[in-house]
Order: structure tokens, then C-alpha cells, then sequence
């Protein structure tokens, strides 16, 4: 399996944490392309801000542009290659990934039992803890009997109740599923998209998207992420969660449910 690790060329401490992790040595890097000094004039050339404003209502950020032509750029390289079947999954992370105990391991038993999804999130950014409980009251999934359990192990994978802003700091993604983004831009269209926008992408893109429960992967709570250190977050109200989540819970069972059967 290919493993791609996408990291600033001036990151090199963030690189020497991640490497400093089990089961890494065998990750590409690739260069991110570090946006923050370009014109505004060079980046529409490359990326559609006004279609961006359109779908998100607000104005892009230059690490934005950046971290998604960095991922677009990675899948690239996977739909080129001719030793990638169809169906192999690529593994890409950012070098802000932190790993869940035996990573490897589970990611081995996950791909033998090959999933159906173009997509597998392992991963989550904004998250400070792999089974964090605010993960499953903020996107449920079916409940974990229900699932499919990845073998020798307590994780399971299966849909959320819907598609979802999930950080692009841990996936898998099918050589299929990178030249679904390739065809998209040889169709003389700028890319518009967050890296993230995994609605985007299941909804208009037509990608089968699955997570992973517990989280396999985080970012690295040590670590202040790039792209959020340039747009700040939203907080987040535990009130409101805990009053939307039997509903959403009810969704998820409902979608896991009809695509089971």
C-alpha cells in the first residue's frame, strides 16, 4: 500500500514527530504547496474563489487553497501510477497525525477485508482523544454490533448518519476515487472545494464514504495546525448535541441499515 505523508518543507520538526511514530519509515512526502505568499492574482489562476464564496459564503483562505491543491496534487501522482489497481487504497496523511496504537495493524486488517468505499476516513481532525465521545454524539454512526468489525480488534467502520467536514489528516482513498478528482479538473473546471468536504464529495462527486470508530488517527494535540492557526474554529454547544442526537443516531441506523440491505 502506498502511504503519503503531505507536510510543508519548512515543517521539519512536525516531520520528525510523525516519523518518530511506528510504522512510518515507508511514507512518501510530499511537499505542500505553501500558498501564504502567493497573490491573490496567481491563485485564481489555480483554484475558483468566487465558486468557493458561492458554496461556503465566505472568502477562502490562502492555506486553504494550498492544502487542497496539496491533496489534488497527491491524488495526481495515485491516478497516474500504473502499478495501482483500481481498487487499491492509497493511504495520505498530514504530518500532524498522531496514531492510535498499533496503527499498522489495524489498517492491514481493514484492507483485507476490502471495504466498499472509494473513501475511508481513519482519521479526524479537532479532536483530542481517538474514542472522544463528542465524535459520536456530533456524527453517529450505527451502533457498533451492527457494523463491520475490522478483525482482530474493537474498531469498526460504517457510515455516519450523513457526510461531514471530517480534516484531512488521516484517509484512505482508492486509486478509482483520485481520478474521479483528476476528471473533474480535465474538465476545464478550477478546483473550488475544501480538502475536507467530504459532503461535496459523496453528494456531487458520487464517492462512497465510510469513517472509522474509534478514530485510528487525530491530530497530534502537541501540534497547532497550520490551516487552523489561519481561520480559527467555531465553538461548539454540548447542549445542543445531546438534544439532535437520537435523531441523527435514528439516521444513522436508517442509512447503514437500507445500504446493508
Amino acid at each position: 500500500m502506498q502511504k503519503w505523508l503531505i507536510s510543508l518543507e519548512k515543517d521539519q520538526a512536525r516531520r520528525e514527530r510523525f516519523f518518530a511514530q511506528p510504522d512510518t519509515a515507508d511514507f512518501k512526502v510530499f511537499s505542500a504547496k505553501n500558498t501564504l505568499q502567493e497573490s491573490w492574482e496567481n491563485l485564481t489562476a489555480l483554484f475558483d474563489l468566487d465558486k468557493f464564496k458561492q458554496r461556503y459564503g465566505r472568502a477562502v483562505t490562502k492555506g486553504e487553497v494550498g492544502c487542497t491543491l496539496s491533496h489534488l496534487a497527491v491524488y495526481h501522482m495515485i491516478a497516474d501510477d500504473p502499478r495501482l489497481a483500481q481498487d487499491d487504497y492509497c493511504l495520505v496523511c498530514e504530518d500532524d497525525a498522531l496514531f492510535n496504537q498499533d496503527f499498522q495493524s489495524h489498517i492491514n486488517h481493514l484492507l483485507t477485508e476490502k471495504p466498499r468505499a472509494d473513501v475511508m476516513l481513519v482519521g479526524q481532525s479537532k479532536i483530542e482523544q481517538f474514542d472522544a465521545s463528542e465524535l459520536e454524539m456530533t456524527y453517529p454512526t450505527t451502533f457498533a454490533c451492527c457494523a463491520k468489525r475490522i478483525a482482530n480488534s474493537s474498531f469498526y467502520y460504517a457510515y455516519p448518519y450523513k457526510n461531514y467536514f471530517a480534516g484531512t489528516v488521516a484517509y484512505l482513498i482508492k486509486k478509482s476515487a483520485a481520478q474521479v478528482f483528476i476528471h473533474q479538473l480535465q474538465q476545464g473546471q478550477r478546483p473550488f472545494w475544501l480538502a475536507d468536504d467530504f459532503i461535496l464529495f459523496g453528494r456531487d462527486f458520487c464517492l462512497d464514504i465510510m469513517v472509522v470508530r474509534p478514530l485510528l488517527a487525530i491530530e497530534n494535540p502537541a501540534l497547532v495546525s497550520n490551516l487552523e492557526a489561519n481561520r480559527g474554529s467555531l465553538p461548539h454547544h454540548l447542549w445542543q448535541k445531546w438534544l439532535k442526537y437520537p435523531l441523527k443516531k435514528w439516521l444513522a441506523i436508517q442509512r447503514n441499515w437500507q445500504v446493508k440491505g
